[in-house]
C-alpha cells in the first residue's frame, strides 16, 4: 500500500491533522494530498483545530 493510499484510508476513519499525517503516514503534504482527493471528486471535509499553543491548524476527513 502506498503512503497516499494509507492516508486515504485513514481519512475515511478519522479527522487527520498535518502532524498526524506525518506520524501515521510519513507524508508532510497533507493539504496537497487532500487537494488531489478533492480534484478526483472525493467528498472532503475540513475543520480548524486550535492547539494548546494557540496555533490553529486545519484537519481533514473524507465524507460520505
Amino acid at each position: 500500500m502506498t503512503k497516499t493510499e494509507h492516508l486515504r484510508r485513514l481519512l475515511k476513519r478519522q479527522w487527520v491533522s498535518p502532524l498526524e499525517c506525518l506520524e501515521l503516514c510519513g507524508l508532510m503534504t497533507l493539504s496537497q494530498r487532500c487537494s488531489e482527493f478533492k480534484a478526483a471528486g472525493m467528498p472532503l471535509k475540513k475543520k480548524p483545530l486550535k492547539l494548546p499553543s494557540g496555533t490553529t491548524v486545519m484537519t481533514y476527513r473524507l465524507g460520505r
